[in-house]
């Protein structure tokens, strides 16, 4: 199990550098401070990956794919937030990490095994297993600096699989080698799925995303943008690639994920994980209006272990219908179907209505905000969650939005933005505005 909760990560970029000793030593006798710049290589990045997970990590060059890697493995620190791990981690990430170059082969997998917290004793009955593995027969006595990368790959691979880890992280490795080897370590892979194992992977190689991990997280410039199934994930990766203004886009789609988590969980959680006020929820809401597309379009996200698999919009003679007259009962019917075992998730929705140049929340609500308790439910059964309410809002057209999250809301299984719209209908002229307080009138 690993727990990522608000992490971010910053570097140092230095602006001048000096050339050579002479050049440092005078400048600092002469008080001359160096001058640098910070650079967030991740911000904020919050995920939780359950045990026996396989798990891939996409986007561009630079996005903090490989910086998030490190930090899982104990390279780097964070500077904000937090990262937990539950089992024995074992790393394969840039070619050569952990080696050293003027030792042999053999030497460097005692080294490696010590530093995985094995004894001489146990990597010993590991050693012919390694070496048969990796293919690389008596070159296993020959200092690590005489390697091809092709090599390199095969010796580090080898002895990450052979201390069978509970947690694997793979950096693009796989990419190096010929083809006969990546298939048996792809095989490998699968033994090691099978066996309940966690698997990161980072990697550009899409076609080995699709076939190989469940789930699929997108990054960029170190923000994650989605967190799903595959194919909607990289579809969602094709579009940042090909769109020009792609800063703009990721913004938009970022701030649709905060929506999300303020919708279904009740509150925007900042670093620390501690609740904002209400003047801050509302700040956050001025900030959607000026970003926001004024087209509405469907979006869907989520970790797909709940599924939403139906909804349905009933009238008060329970008829389904897409047309309602203002103040009547409207109820909205969502069918759940579950992939995996889940406890007590939350069940929400929303009502949102599109003007010219800016988006109106209408209405939202969520089963824990109800003090629902929806129980437990295990892979492939079923759940339908009705939500009834009169509708006294004025005319027009109005889009409907519907997740399932866990149980502390952290975790979407699937989000559907604009899912279906209805219109709404006012059958005699009694009142305008937002919504309809339904005034009675006294004359004495």
């Amino acid at each position: 199990m690993i727990e990522i909760i608000h992490v971010s990560k910053k570097f140092r970029i230095w602006e001048d550098r000096s050339r050579d000793l002479k050049e440092t030593t005078i400048n600092f006798l002469r008080g001359k401070k160096r001058s640098f710049r910070e650079v967030w290589a991740l911000q904020g990045i919050h995920l939780r990956i359950g045990g026996g997970e396989t798990v891939g990590f996409i986007g561009e060059n630079g996005s903090g794919k490989s910086t998030l890697l490190k930090l899982l493995g104990g390279i780097y620190a964070p500077d904000k937030g937090k990262i937990v791990t539950q089992g024995k981690i074992s790393s394969l990430l840039e070619l050569g990490v952990g080696f050293h170059p003027d030792l042999t082969g053999e030497e460097n997998i005692y080294l490696n095994g010590a530093m995985l917290g094995f004894d001489s004793t146990q990597m010993k009955e590991r050693f012919d297993e390694i070496v048969s593995f990796s293919e690389i027969g008596d070159f296993v006595y020959s200092p690590i600096r005489t390697y091809s990368s092709g090599m390199l790959m095969r010796l580090g691979f080898s002895v990450a699989m052979c201390v069978n880890p509970d947690i694997l992280l793979i950096d693009e490795v796989l990419a190096v080698g010929d083809e006969a080897f990546q298939k048996k370590c792809l095989k490998q892979l699968e033994e090691f799925k099978s066996a309940g194992k966690t698997i990161i992977l980072v990697t550009h190689a899409l076609d080995l995303v699709k076939k190989f991990c469940e789930r699929v997280v997108l990054l960029h410039h170190g923000q994650l943008v989605t967190d799903g199934v595959a194919e909607k994930t990289i579809d969602k990766y094709h579009a940042i690639l090909s769109t020009k203004e792609k800063t703009l886009d990721v913004e938009r789609i970022l701030q649709k994920e905060k929506t999300v988590d303020e919708v279904v969980n009740g509150i925007h959680l900042p670093e620390g994980g501690e609740e904002k006020g209400e003047e801050k929820g509302e700040k956050g809401k001025l900030e959607q209006k000026e970003i926001v597309s004024q087209k509405p379009m469907y979006e869907r996200h989520g970790t797909f272990e709940a599924e939403i698999v139906d909804i349905s919009l009933r009238n008060e003679k329970e008829e389904e219908t897409l047309l309602f007259y203002s103040g009547e009962i409207l109820s909205l019917s969502l069918k759940i179907k579950f992939h995996r075992d889940v406890e007590d998730p939350i069940v929400g929705f929303y009502i949102r209505r599109y003007e010219v140049d800016h988006l109106v929340d209408i209405y939202g609500t969520n089963s824990r905000w109800k003090k629902v308790d929806l129980g437990y439910f295990k892979s492939g059964e079923r759940l339908e969650v009705k939500f009834s309410q009169p509708i006294p809002i004025p005319e027009g057209t109005y889009y409907i939005g519907a997740a399932v999250a866990n149980s502390d809301g952290t975790r979407f299984y699937d989000w559907q933005e604009n899912v279906k719209s209805f219109e709404i209908e006012e059958k005699i002229r009694q009142w305008e505005g937002t919504v309809n307080l339904n005034t009675k009138i006294f004359i004495k």
